[in-house]
């Protein structure tokens, strides 16, 4: 015959669980930081979409750039003055002045200062110079 003992397991007669009180503590600790993470990712949006519409303007100014260098000399897009341009959300200005590089009284570059700005608040503006020589 085989001698079996049955222990049986006696709950600790001071185990309680845990208070209401304890319960909201973690849940206002769980609420806070489900809050910072929502408020870390609505910035996390926000600075992507800053950064996107800065290189889409960065790219707008660069072809812009390319386009007039290639241009002649003499083109009317560069006339001294102030010239725009709209391509959807983004307004491109160059603005093109005749200086005097070498000193010797006669115009012969001209300085092409483009910008491009967002009709987004958030949207930083882009400005690019380029000195266009007369050869």
């Amino acid at each position: 015959m085989c001698n079996r003992q049955t222990t049986r397991f006696q709950p600790l007669a001071d185990v309680q669980g845990f208070t209401f009180i304890e319960l909201l503590i973690v849940l206002a600790i769980f609420a806070i930081a489900v809050l910072a993470v929502a408020a870390m990712q609505v910035t996390s949006i926000n600075t992507n979409a800053s950064a996107r519409m800065s290189g889409e303007a960065s790219t707008l100014a660069a072809n812009q750039v390319e386009a007039l260098m290639v241009l002649p000399y003499d083109d009317g897009n560069l006339d001294p003055g102030a010239h725009e341009a709209t391509d959807g959300a983004y307004t491109v200005n160059w603005n093109v002045t005749e200086i005097d590089i070498d000193g010797d009284g006669t115009n012969d570059s001209k300085t092409i200062v483009v910008r491009v700005q967002c009709a987004n608040r958030n949207a930083r503006d882009v400005s690019i110079q380029y000195i266009k020589p007369e050869v």
